[in-house]
């Protein structure tokens, strides 16, 4: 074995690091993503051209930055490094490196295609021309970045022919000869924008003066002349210009959102930013390995300046209101209401109420949850839609509810059809902008902030409230949860409990509708957000109030599509509370929906115009299904731990659930409350079983949605839907739906 062949090439993979790693991300990224619950949907354009066309683009962008800055290290290293002229630093198969580039956007490209499912040959065709356009697109930026080097270039202190670091046009003897015509082309306005391009650049050159070695045209000694770059970082900067002005351009148009499908995917969102990533790390890499300085802990040093600004804080957005906002609702209150509800208010045939448990499990739970609910109001004069009474729901689930409980606004009688069409609509783009744009300045200039509540989280809640119409525009403060409390206060719509987690404390907090917790409480018990605050110096006092999609948001504030926050009324020079997903408390609402009706039974009253109560709990996945062993290595250990502790999370919690609903169960009996339960589950097929972990649903999963409702609740979970229908139609629910007491053996 030659040892010394095999130190040059530990050696070289050194110094290409950069743009190697990016080159087989770039490569690997489709087929994992093809495999993954969690980022699979990103390849998914779902047919459309332009997003295909997008896409390609900013994939064969991305591959030619990483050739250049590969070649640009080969070429020049010889001059930046020490040992460079030893090292073996040369390009000596340009052709294959620009191939292998194109070989891993091709990569990505194909699988793109196969994810969208084209539906015939016809498609395929159009698919592939809009992929080969993107090709043909982000070629011609880099024909016009080598325009750019050949007009900037003074040919008296450059070597012929200026260095191509993409593609070696110098193989064809006609491309070279329109290219040295372009290059040595002389006239008086060519040698005056060479000379102001000079000038203007003497400044920033003049600041690698010292340590200019690979980046500055080599100057006589003793010469009095002026710095230039040299020209194969001409190139580089235009086309990162080119990549960095596309990305900065699509980041600030899209900050706008609207309920119309985004004009760019989350895909070419990653990719943007993984070419400014690429441009940034190796220039990075090539200035400092100079100085033996390794990449990671230039990172570091980043990273451990801007870490702790409190101005790199995420936080949500809070109203401040001139006047004291009325109080909401008890529960025994709101209960009260219901059983004698004012002309205007739901009214439940046989004062029968029906009280709903949606879990969290992302997009799909919301898509389920608005499914089940508006399925279960059909025919229009369905009695379940009066009767429902209230709704604890976490994560997805909680999108879910606050759609369904829209519709409550626009139609009280029957909600909209469109209600479980816009529990299923994406907002995975509107996160990949957030994540990448404001998210990502967020981190390197904290200290430069227009407004702090624009992150992805932000991004998440607009998509929701542009989409279900809760009027969440620049001139309106959008859809309050104190409306909706108010409309609770008349019995107009259900009592809705939001619940999230408070991090610092690990305590269950939610938004809700009434005034539940009654008793602020910093024992561990559930807190009230507007409770959270209220005594604190400076504290909110019934003057502030947050957006229902805010609260839907932080509800589903899951690791790492929506980021923990804290609220916009701290200064960030402070401390406060954040708030994440609910799901790791309580990832099946059903703490908060017995501790609700515990006081609302608590009214004497209630319970002697309640004698039966019904548990419907939304299961959008099946907590109990059991993975099959594994093989594993050494290697598992470093990750048991966590994974352990992801999984047991719906298994442990279910349990919980179940004991606690038949203790709730069993006690409420003694009081002359029945307490009766009915699941209706989500036993898709299993192309349809694994959840999408990111906020968009491909055409199969949304068809899955209601092909589940269709084929196997209405087939096969006849009993569920028997005990609804007698239970809310007045009938007697034994023998048709389970006591709450049996629950704990399931």
């Amino acid at each position: 074995m030659n040892w010394n062949l095999v130190a040059r090439t530990l050696r070289l993979t050194f110094l290409l690091r950069v743009p190697l790693v990016i080159l087989l991300l770039l490569a690997a990224l489709g087929p994992i993503a093809y495999s993954s619950s969690m980022i699979g949907n990103l390849l998914d354009q779902g047919g459309n051209g332009w997003y295909l066309f997008i896409v390609s683009f900013a994939a064969f962008l991305l591959a030619f930055t990483c050739v250049t800055t590969l070649n640009l290290t080969l070429l020049y290293g010889k001059e930046r490094f020490d040992e460079g002229r030893s090292s073996g630093l040369a390009q000596k198969r340009p052709l294959l490196t620009f191939f292998l580039g194109c070989g891993a956007a091709l990569i990505l490209d194909t699988c793109v295609c196969i994810r969208t499912r084209p539906v015939n040959a016809r498609n395929v065709l159009w698919n592939t021309l809009f992929l080969a356009l993107g090709f043909v697109a982000s070629f011609a930026g880099v024909i016009v970045a080598k325009l750019v080097q050949l007009a900037l270039t003074d040919p008296k202190t450059t070597p012929h022919p200026p260095p191509y670091l993409i593609f070696p046009a110098y193989i064809s003897a006609r491309v070279q000869r329109l290219f040295d015509d372009a290059y040595c082309w002389s006239s008086d306005r060519s040698r005056s924008v060479k000379g102001a391009f000079n000038r203007l650049s003497q400044w920033p050159l003049g600041i690698l003066q010292h340590a200019g070695q690979g980046f500055l045209a080599p100057r006589d000694a003793g010469a009095d002349q002026p710095l230039r770059l040299l020209s194969g970082h001409v190139f580089a900067a235009t086309l990162a210009a080119i990549a960095f002005l596309t990305y900065m351009g699509i980041g600030v148009f899209k900050r706008q959102i609207t309920a119309t499908p985004a004009r760019v995917p989350a895909l070419a969102f990653v990719l943007l930013f993984l070419i400014v990533a690429c441009w940034v790390l190796s220039a990075l890499a090539f200035f400092f390995d100079r100085y033996r300085f390794p990449l990671f802990w230039v990172l570091f040093l980043l990273s451990a300046i801007t870490s702790g600004v409190p101005q790199s804080d995420h936080f949500f957005r809070v109203v401040e209101f001139k006047d004291r906002l009325p109080d909401p609702p008890t529960a025994s209150e709101y209960l009260a209401t219901r059983l004698n509800p004012p002309a205007s208010g739901l009214r439940s045939p046989h004062s029968r109420l029906v009280f709903v448990a949606t879990p969290g499990g992302g997009i799909q739970a919301a898509a389920w949850t608005a499914q089940v609910l508006t399925a279960l109001d059909e025919p229009p004069d369905s009695a379940f839609r009066n009767s429902v009474a209230a709704i604890s729901s976490v994560s997805g689930g909680s999108l879910g509810s606050i759609i369904y409980a829209a519709s409550f606004q626009d139609k009280p009688n029957h909600p909209a059809e469109d209600v479980p069409e816009r529990a299923r609509q994406s907002a995975i783009d509107e996160i990949a902008w957030g994540l990448t744009v404001p998210d990502f300045w967020r981190t390197i200039i904290p200290w430069v902030r227009i407004d702090r509540t624009v992150d992805r989280g932000w991004a998440l809640e607009r998509k929701w409230a542009a989409i279900n119409k809760l009027n969440d525009t620049s001139g309106s403060t959008g859809t309050m949860l104190r409306q909706w409390s108010e409309a609770a206060r008349k019995g107009a719509m259900p009592a809705l409990i939001i619940n999230s987690m408070i991090v610092e404390r690990g305590q269950p907090v939610v938004f809700s509708t009434n005034r539940f917790p009654r008793d602020r409480s910093d024992n561990g018990r559930i807190v009230n957000f507007y409770d959270l605050y209220k005594n604190q110096p400076g504290g909110y006092d019934g003057h502030y109030d947050i957006r229902v999609n805010t609260a839907a948001r932080l509800s589903a504030s899951f690791p790492y599509v929506a980021p923990a926050s804290r609220p916009s009324l701290d200064s960030p020079f402070g401390a406060g509370f954040h708030i994440v997903d609910g799901g790791y408390y309580d990832n099946f609402g059903m703490n908060s929906l017995l501790s609700w009706l515990d006081e609302g039974l608590a009214d004497p009253n209630v319970r002697k115009q309640l004698p039966d109560v019904l548990i419907l709990q939304i299961r959008p996945f099946n907590p109990g299904a059991l993975n099959t062993p594994k093989q594993q290595g050494w290697g598992a250990q470093l990750l048991a731990p966590l994974l352990g502790l992801y999984k047991m999370r719906d298994f442990a919690q279910n349990s919980v659930a179940n004991n606690q609903l038949a203790f709730f169960g069993r006690y409420y009996g003694t009081q002359g409350v029945r307490v009766w339960k009915v699941s209706v589950n989500y036993n898709g097929t299993d192309e349809c079983a694994e959840a999408p972990l990111s906020w968009k649903l491909d055409y199969d999963q949304r068809q899955c949605i209601s092909d589940t409702w269709n084929l196997d609740v209405v087939t096969h979970q006849q009993s569920a839907l028997q005990c609804v229908a007698a239970y809310v139609n007045g009938q007697d629910p034994e023998g048709k739906c389970k006591r709450a007491e049996a629950a704990e053996e399931e």
